[in-house]
């Protein structure tokens, strides 16, 4: 496992917890006791915490990310399924996010949520408690509605980049080329990014 200092924090990982050596878990990060992190899963603070709770389970190539100002929290018995990515989220007890998913910045499950294959959770999302997204199916707004693949399809030519930008970046795009938007966020993002220059290994 790779224990990493990023920006003069290092995790904190319960004893109890069990993080495969194949792991990698940087910066402001908390996993709680009896949490296992299996073989290549990420786990990076990027400028906001990452605290994962009691007897969660994150399987082989997920990756959690703390985002901005969108800490990503997950409560006690949250199981991440392999390839799920959890950015700026907020996971609450109970919830199961299958092999896939995609969890964007800002966005709730409340307790017992399910996340089927490829399901992707919008921007700002809340589901309510209990909600399950369908295979393949987008959860968009506050409650959550949710929209069949061809829906979501047209849904994001609507939404485009910009919104993305701004939600995620503060990056007012509107006025600007989609190749301008896209120009401000790499610009923004690898200047923010490049702190990991002075990353060190903190393994014990």
């Amino acid at each position: 496992m790779a224990i990493i200092e990023h920006a003069g924090l290092k995790p904190v990982i319960d004893e109890t917890a069990s993080v495969s050596c194949g792991a990698i878990v940087s910066g402001d990060v908390t996993i709680g006791p009896h949490a296992v992190v299996l073989a290549g899963a990420v786990i990076t603070s990027e400028g906001a915490p990452v605290r994962i709770g009691r007897r969660c389970v994150i399987m082989e190539h997920a990756v959690l990310r703390g985002a901005g100002v969108h800490p990503c929290t997950l409560a006690d018995h949250v199981l991440v399924a392999p390839r799920v990515h959890i950015s700026g989220a907020t996971i609450e007890r109970c919830c199961f996010i299958a092999d896939a998913a995609v969890v964007l910045n800002g966005a709730v499950l409340e307790v017992g949520c399910v996340v089927d294959i490829r399901g992707v959770i919008h921007i700002g999302t809340r589901c309510p408690a209990g909600m399950y997204i369908p295979i393949d199916h987008l959860a968009v707004g506050s409650p959550a509605t949710i929209y069949t693949p061809a829906q979501a399809a047209a849904g994001r030519e609507r939404d485009g980049f910009k919104a993305f930008a701004k939600a995620v970046f503060g990056i007012e795009a509107a006025p600007l080329s989609q190749t301008d938007a896209i120009r401000a966020v790499c610009d923004r993002y690898s200047t923010a990014l490049a702190q990991h220059r002075e990353d060190r290994l903190a393994n014990s």
